[in-house]
């Protein structure tokens, strides 16, 4: 099992181990040794690469820590990027240690193409889909279906992962997907279909004449037809080495592609950007598109206006980000107002920022959960690089109700696995475990739930690589992600799990794909990438992720179906920003498949005998208590202290079944709330806020 050391500058300076050296000299003591680093990438004696990692030795530039971190960049890289960008941060408490996540992909361009010379352009191939069969999903909840996996990129020589995968939301038929393609001609792997996925066809994109290669793939459509591509170009031969941020689009469904330049500006460390079309044709901002990234501590925005230019990089972190914004998503609702999301290293929050301007300017931003990971975890089946804590967004709006998403990677927070220390690296029995968090706001990002876990199995695996997407013709929400349930742990299958109820609850995990990938003994130094997709309409979702079943890095993809029934939804605000009587009365709608009450609360019970009721009498009958069993997320309604409001969902029907047999469609609910106390207690309060009765029907 792999061990961290984190020793100080002045105990390696006591010991005697730590030398100061001079530009271009080996500093001596825990640093690895120039013919080491060489060996471990099997660098060709005399080549232009090996003369650039022996320019970079001279270690004193970084921290002494740095020689035993976690950051999966070799060092003599990281003394190259630092001689490069010597005004950026590179603070100790980031976990990042300032470094673009992106210098991952640096080194194993480096290492594939030893002479620093671009590849030769990838030749497109027109490749039928070849269905593998799909998983089943068994147990309780909305059920989803996943149809014949299928790979992509084909059986090629060169391994390709990390991808991005885009429904037409005007002609579902029409499908793009692109990926990073690094070791062969360099620039983006495109993919696309224009019959709904059951034929693909591939092909790269240009290659300008300032980049050496290009990654992180991020596609959308826009109204009229047109394919949209975003990337990192990235120019690393010989010492220099920056980052840009660069477009490119397709009138022709992905066939061929035409450069739209550089949209980050004179940034030269740009990094992990995310794209978003405004896809409502209601919105007055549609085909807007919207990119996200970060520059070293600082999150960006830009934008593009049908028939207009890329504005300027808006910067939209502050000191709130008290480390690398790294991680970012941006979505838009059918107002056309935009949500930004990004996870913080340095202070481990998420934070949130809304535009109510198409991108003009955002809110200050708040946070909506902590993380008790920092940056990456690492884990058995990606033990290499790490699996990063990433957002991934959605919006939905039914009536009065704007409802925002975010689903994330994280630790369980159970004991001994709480601390960024504590992750499970190569150890298959450890009791700590990665999980997928959800969180969501029903106001337009005002108040948000507190982050649970959506599918917490008792079992010892790991689950990372979410993707989240929201259905626009019916508002149900799709989740992938990785999952080594069942596996040896070093083995991942894909899985969809999916919400008609706003996230309120989620269905039966499906598994998608046919077959496992094991990274035990992987051909890619990316292993499984930083990310993977989802996307979808109508009913039909299509993930992409990074495959290895034939032992070799693919990008694949499945059709996945969801109930495609548009849901209906109807709240009843009970006390909104008022005193309430502490009584309520509710008339659910006939056919209504599923009723909720959702409350924001504060308990503060002095004494562990005293606390807060709800009891609900269903058509005039007793009033009965609500279980536990009916709350699905927030907090109990009873004892307890509270240090800031917290959003409790409790499933009525439950209550219904629980009292009358039957669920609440077509009943009448009378609700009660009360607090008592057996002893006098001043200070006891149970503060209730925007409690809501929320019933939705297909």
């Amino acid at each position: 099992m792999k061990k961290r050391l984190l020793l100080s500058a002045c105990a390696l300076l006591a010991a005697g181990l730590f030398t100061a050296g001079t530009a271009g000299a080996a500093v001596q003591g825990p640093w690895p040794s120039l013919q080491g680093q060489l060996a471990k990438d099997r660098v060709p004696a005399g080549s232009p690469l090996e003369k650039l990692i022996a320019r970079n030795q001279d270690f004193q530039v970084l921290r002494p820590e740095e020689a035993t971190d976690k950051i999966p960049v070799p060092l003599w890289l990281r003394v190259l990027w630092r001689k490069q960008h010597p005004d950026m941060e590179y603070l100790a408490g980031d976990a990042t240690g300032g470094y673009p996540l992106v210098l991952n992909e640096v080194r194993e361009w480096m290492v594939s193409h030893p002479d620093l010379k671009p590849g030769a352009p990838a030749a497109g191939a027109a490749e039928k889909a070849k269905p593998h069969g799909g998983g089943t999903g068994t147990g309780t909840g909305p059920a989803a279906g996943a149809g014949g996996d299928l790979s992509l990129s084909g059986p090629l020589f060169y391994p390709r992962s990390e991808s991005d995968i885009r429904v037409s939301y005007w002609d579902p038929s029409r499908i793009v997907s692109a990926s990073n393609n690094i070791r062969s001609g360099g620039t983006l792997a495109i993919y696309y279909s224009g019959d709904g996925g059951a034929t693909w066809k591939s092909t790269s994109l240009p290659h300008p004449t300032d980049e050496d290669f290009q990654s992180d793939p991020a596609v959308d459509w826009t109204s009229d037809g047109t394919v949209w591509a975003t990337t990192i170009g990235i120019f690393g031969s010989g010492d220099a080495l920056s980052l840009h941020l660069r477009a490119f689009h397709s009138k022709d469904g992905g066939a061929t592609w035409t450069d739209d330049g550089k949209i980050s500006a004179d940034q030269t460390a740009s990094d992990k950007q995310m794209m978003w079309v405004d896809h409502n044709d209601a919105s007055p901002r549609k085909d807007t598109i919207y990119v996200i990234w970060h520059n070293g501590r600082t999150v960006y925005v830009t934008h593009h206006t049908p028939g207009g230019s890329w504005s300027d990089p808006l910067p939209i972190s502050g000191s709130e980000t008290a480390g690398t914004g790294i991680g970012a998503d941006i979505k838009t609702d059918s107002a056309g107002n935009v949500y930004a999301f990004w996870p913080d290293t340095g202070n481990r929050k998420i934070f949130f920022s809304k535009s109510l301007n198409g991108g003009q300017s955002f809110s200050k931003p708040i946070s909506i959960g902590s993380t008790f990971q920092s940056f990456q975890t690492l884990v058995p089946a990606q033990v290499d690089r790490g699996v990063l804590v990433y957002v991934s967004a959605g919006t939905y709006t039914s009536g009065k109700t704007i409802s925002v998403y975010a689903v994330w990677n994280d630790l369980t927070g159970s004991a001994g696995c709480r601390t960024p220390y504590d992750d499970p690296q190569d150890n298959v029995g450890s009791a700590c475990k990665t999980r997928i968090w959800f969180t969501r706001s029903t106001n337009g990002g005002t108040k948000w739930t507190k982050p649970r876990m959506i599918n917490n199995q008792s079992s010892k695996n790991d689950q990372f690589n979410p993707w989240m997407v929201v259905d626009e013709a019916s508002g149900a929400l799709g989740v992938m992600y990785y999952d080594t349930v069942g596996e040896a742990r070093t083995a991942v299958n894909v899985f969809f799990q999916g919400s008609t109820n706003g996230g309120a609850s989620f269905g039966t995990p499906v598994r998608v794909s046919s077959a496992p990938s094991d990274q035990a003994v992987p051909d890619d130094g990316n292993q499984f990438g930083d990310y993977n997709a989802l996307s979808g309409i109508a009913g039909t979702f299509f993930p992409s992720w990074t495959d290895r079943r034939n032992q070799h890095e693919e990008i694949w993809t499945a059709p996945v179906t969801f109930p495609k029934t548009a849901v209906a939804c109807r709240t009843m605000n009970l006390f909104t920003d008022s005193v309430g009587t502490g009584v309520a009365n509710v008339l659910v709608p006939q056919g209504a498949t599923e009723t909720q009450l959702s409350l924001w609360h504060r308990r503060h019970f002095v004494s562990g005998a005293n606390g807060g009721s709800l009891r609900v009498a269903v058509d005039g009958g007793p009033a009965v208590t609500v279980p536990a069993s009916a709350i699905l997320s927030g907090a109990t309604l009873s004892k307890g202290r509270d240090l800031s409001p917290v959003n409790t969902v409790v499933d009525l029907d439950a209550v219904c079944r629980a009292a009358v047999g039957g669920d609440c469609s077509g009943r009448s609910l009378r609700l009660f709330f009360s607090a008592g106390s057996e002893v006098s207690k001043a200070s006891d309060v149970w503060f209730l806020d925007d409690a809501a009765v929320t019933s939705c029907a297909p």
